[in-house]
């Protein structure tokens, strides 16, 4: 056997194996604040359609900034009593310029349940799961809790 014919066989185990990589998957956690502008729309029944716009700061965790800013966007069904029953939103984070992720939520209450749907950056092909649930509320502005696990090719 020549020299390039041992070194190609001993190479490609390498190069099959670097592009076969498993896709990585991080958790991440933090709490953040956050300033909304709503829009209440009441409904004959009594209910009302609230449409909210925040954007937001929050820690990261683990991360090599330690924050990242946010912006979301969405719609929710208020109940009679203002109680929140159907919550619909899509938010974008940012930990730099270069580097982001998008989720879309649902939930009810205080709490939602989020689908990571995309990314830029080191979060590019982003998908996974997660969940964000609210601390406080006062007026306009209040904070927030989440985990989410992100996973890139």
């Amino acid at each position: 056997m020549n020299k390039h014919v041992k070194l190609a066989l001993l190479l490609t185990p390498l190069v099959l194996g670097a592009s076969m990589a498993a896709a990585e998957s991080v958790s991440y956690k933090g709490t953040g604040t956050y300033r909304a502008t709503r829009s209440v729309l009441p409904l004959a029944g009594g209910s009302a359609v609230i449409s909210n716009k925040s954007t937001a700061v929050a820690t990261i965790e683990p991360s090599e900034f330690g924050f990242m800013f946010g912006e979301c966007v969405g719609l929710g069904l208020l109940s009679a009593v203002g109680t929140a029953t159907d919550l619909d939103f899509y938010c974008t984070f940012r930990e730099s310029s270069i580097d982001g992720f998008d989720i879309k939520g649902t939930g009810a209450g205080d709490s939602a349940k989020t689908e990571v749907v995309g990314g830029r950056g080191k979060w590019q092909g982003a998908t996974g799961q997660g969940t964000m649930r609210r601390l406080a509320e006062r007026g306009d502005r209040g904070t927030f809790a989440y985990e989410v696990t992100i996973s890139t090719p």
